[in-house]
Parts: structure tokens; C-alpha cells; sequence
């Protein structure tokens, strides 16, 4: 998928853009690659559709910084690079994180893709081209993709929180005035806010969208369905949130199947056609430069038999250290090959969720249930520890670990059950760190621009 506007745009990473004016819009002068102006009003309806193409494609970048952060934090793994220790040292807490440092670039990619969605929503909402139910289907898209990548971003910086309000691309000179930043109870009433409208509007868009959805969302491509999309992100808001019955409320309406596929879901795709991506998560077997090696109590830990083991890593020739951390017997191998596809969200999450959903509202043997829905597909027996809320939440945070090892999950999950403390440590000095700080360029334009 061709990447077609490039906009350089105040809190979106700035630094990792200072090759470029920060007003700079790049002038594409190919008749298939629009320029700004030229979709801001009336667009092509071939135009729409390549926005359309374009923001499905954006919506991958940032997700192997923000695994492999989250994940070095929420020792799930290590990136065992032979020539910068700071993936061993830094960001498992020898030092403070540098926030003019090397692990932001899920900033900038999430900040870009919400802003590229905006602008999807402007050029639909300005264009005689589409109907105003086609209109709404962009609306509907854009808006959940929105909330998906600053929830990403938000648990990220939790109390650092993000931007909830920005200035009207068109308006000279506002450009470069965005709102102030909001606390993490604030960021996530942004993400609710951008769910729920984008559900409306898919429930006015119609049979059909004003562009075409890519393979992965096969199952999710029509705004009907799409809306079972959106609601999955919209549980897994509420449960940030804490909202245990809008958590149950948006899990009803989206695709959860309790003695369905535990894959079922959309994904991300790769491929290797010229101007498409690869899949950044995919390394080889036993590769000696920067591998994803597995942190070393993971396996040791899992349950014997269980079979996300051997689905998520594998058995190095050679165990890999990482300065004076402990070798590691295990690398990271969820993907086949480098155009193996990445899971958005699945049905497996969705069954988590609603076995923490129904522990929190005291429905404890539903939760039992659904938690041992997950334990046999995993080739493991039925729960058999105590019956209580707090035997049963260790057991839910365990089977997170497991099911959506190296997706984005554990550091968040053991610090909204505050239990950082748990969490593992490679070496005695080494810290667990609550959050990241709030990147550089975005402290220092706050000091600028009071």
C-alpha cells in the first residue's frame, strides 16, 4: 500500500522528523498521488479511495516499537542488540529513559496515523463525490482507527498523558497550536469519545464502504461488521477505564464467540510488492544481530504442555546474552515469514475480557468458564486452584501472559492490577519503569508555546 500525503505535524513526533520543515507538505506531483489541496476539496471518489487504502496501510507503522517497548518493560522480552546496550540497560531501568532517546517511534507513527485520519474525515466531509451514507462510513472508519492507535499511545505515556485537542488543518498559522496535554483519565475519555462516535456514524453508513478493505479485514469489511471491530476496541477501552458493565455492553455487540475460533478477528498484512511492508516482527531462527530473545523466566513459569510455547517461541542453537543478563534460551517466533500476517484483535482477547468483565462484577463462575475456554485450547486441564475473585484474577493475568504474549499487554496489565512490583528483574539494579516520560520535543515545545 502506497503511503500518499505526508504532513509534517506538531505533537507527532517531531524529532523523529527534523530532517523536514515542520509546515512542510510534500508537493507529490504524480497524477495517483493527490496533494493536500487537492483532496481538501472535492476530492475524486478515486481519490477518497486511496485515502481509504492509505490510512488502512498507516495504520501498521508504530506497532513493532511499541511491542518491543512495552514488551522490554513488561519482561516479555529483550532485544538482544549487539551494538547498543541501551535495549538491555536503558529501558530495563539501569538508567532513567532518555525521552530524546531511541523508543518513541510508536509516537510518531500512531500520531501520524490519527492525523492522517482526520484528514480522510475532511476531504470526505468536503467532497460532492461520495454519499452523505459513504460519508459516514469514513467517519465511522477513521474514528475507530483513531482511538485504536491513541489508546496505543496513551498507555504508553499514562499519566504523561496525550493531546485531545488539535487545530483545524486549514486555518493559517493554527497548525502549530494544539491543545495542552490531557492526564490518563482524560486520554481515555478521548479514546471513549473518538469509539462511540465512530460506531454511530458506521451505523449510518450504509451497505457498503467508499473504499476498499484489504484482506485482513475479510469478515470486517462492510460497516456492519466493521462495527463489531469497533466495538472490540471499545471493551478494551472500558476496561482500561475500569467500566466493567460497559466493558460486557460493548463486548455484546462486537465479535466475541464463546465456543467459537479463538482466531477469528482482522489482522494487518505484509507483503513483499514494491512500495507494501514486510512484517517488522518476523526474525529468523537463531539470528545473531538484534533478535527478540524471550525473557528468561517466561518459559519456565508457563504450565508444563501448555502449547503457546512452541506457537510463540522457539529453542535457540545458541542461548543469547545480553551484556550481563542472564542467556536466554528462547527467541520470539510468532511469525512464519515475513509476510505472515499480525493480529489486531481476536476473539481470544475478546474471551479474556469477558472473563475479567464477569470477575469484576462477581459472576465468578462465569469467569472460571471462560477462563478454562482459553486453558484447553491451550492444551491444558480445567482450572483447578480456589474459587475466589483473587485466585481467579491471578489466574486471568496468567493466561494474558500467555495468549497475548509479545502483543502489547502484560506491562499494562500488571500496572493496572498494580503489580510492577512482580514483574522480574534481570539484574539487582534495574527498575521497572510505571510509564514512559513524555518525549522531548514535545516538553520543549509546551516550554515555548505556553
Amino acid at each position: 500500500m502506497n503511503k500518499y500525503i505526508k504532513l509534517a505535524t506538531l505533537g507527532i513526533g517531531i524529532s523523529l522528523m527534523s530532517s523536514c520543515s515542520l509546515l512542510e507538505v510534500d508537493k507529490i506531483l504524480e497524477p495517483n498521488n493527490p496533494t493536500v489541496e487537492s483532496i481538501e476539496s472535492n476530492a475524486t471518489a478515486n481519490q477518497i479511495s486511496q485515502l481509504g487504502i492509505g490510512l488502512q496501510s498507516t495504520a501498521r507503522n508504530g506497532i513493532a516499537a511499541f511491542y518491543e517497548t512495552s514488551g522490554s518493560i513488561g519482561r516479555e522480552i529483550i532485544r538482544s542488540a549487539s551494538t547498543d546496550n541501551r535495549y538491555f540497560s536503558e529501558i530495563l531501568g539501569t538508567v532513567d529513559i532518555d525521552p530524546a532517546g531511541i523508543f518513541y517511534g510508536w509516537y510518531g507513527s500512531y500520531n501520524a496515523t490519527r492525523r492522517r485520519a482526520e484528514l480522510f474525515i475532511r476531504s470526505a466531509d468536503n467532497t460532492n463525490s461520495i454519499t452523505a451514507a459513504q460519508k459516514a462510513g469514513v467517519r465511522g472508519f477513521a474514528k475507530t482507527i483513531q482511538a485504536y492507535a491513541m489508546l496505543n499511545c496513551l498507555n504508553m505515556l499514562q499519566s504523561s498523558g496525550i493531546r485531545t485537542s488539535f487545530t483545524d488543518l486549514s486555518a493559517p498559522g493554527d497548525l502549530l497550536k494544539p491543545g495542552k496535554f490531557s492526564d490518563y483519565a482524560g486520554g481515555l475519555a478521548y479514546c471513549k469519545t473518538l469509539i462511540d462516535e465512530g460506531n454511530t456514524a458506521l451505523g449510518q453508513a450504509g451497505a457498503s464502504f467508499a473504499f476498499p478493505m484489504t484482506a485482513g479485514w475479510a469478515g470486517f469489511n462492510t460497516p456492519a461488521n466493521f462495527a463489531r471491530f469497533n466495538r472490540a476496541i471499545a471493551a478494551r477501552i472500558a476496561m482500561y477505564q475500569k467500566d466493567w458493565a460497559g466493558m460486557n455492553t460493548a463486548l455484546n455487540q462486537s465479535f466475541l464467540n464463546l465456543s467459537g475460533p479463538l482466531s477469528t478477528g482482522p489482522v494487518f498484512t505484509f507483503s513483499t510488492t514494491a512500495g507494501d511492508l514486510t512484517n517488522p516482527l518476523f526474525q529468523n531462527r537463531n539470528t545473531d544481530g538484534a533478535p527478540w530473545v524471550v525473557q528468561v523466566r517466561v518459559v519456565p513459569e508457563a504450565e508444563a504442555g501448555d502449547t503457546r510455547i512452541a506457537a510463540k517461541m522457539s529453542r535457540r542453537n545458541n542461548p543469547r546474552a545480553s551484556g550481563n543478563i542472564a542467556a536466554s534460551e528462547f527467541e520470539v517466533f510468532m511469525y512464519p515469514s515475513n509476510t505472515s500476517p499480525i493480529s489486531i484483535i481476536r476473539n481470544e482477547e475478546l474471551v479474556l475480557m469477558y472473563a475479567e468483565a464477569q470477575l469484576q462484577t462477581n459472576n465468578l463462575v462465569n469467569a472460571e468458564n471462560a477462563l478454562n475456554i482459553i486453558r484447553t485450547s491451550a492444551g491444558l486441564r480445567a482450572y483447578a486452584g480456589a474459587k475466589t475473585a483473587a485466585a481467579l484474577t491471578d489466574e486471568l493475568l496468567k493466561q494474558r501472559r500467555y495468549s497475548l504474549f509479545f502483543e502489547g499487554h502484560r506491562w499494562f496489565d500488571m500496572r493496572r492490577y498494580n503489580r510492577l512490583g512482580d514483574l522480574p528483574k534481570d539484574l539487582a539494579n534495574h527498575r521497572v519503569f510505571a510509564e514512559m516520560p513524555r518525549p522531548q520535543s514535545e516538553v520543549d515545545w509546551d516550554v515555548r508555546n505556553p
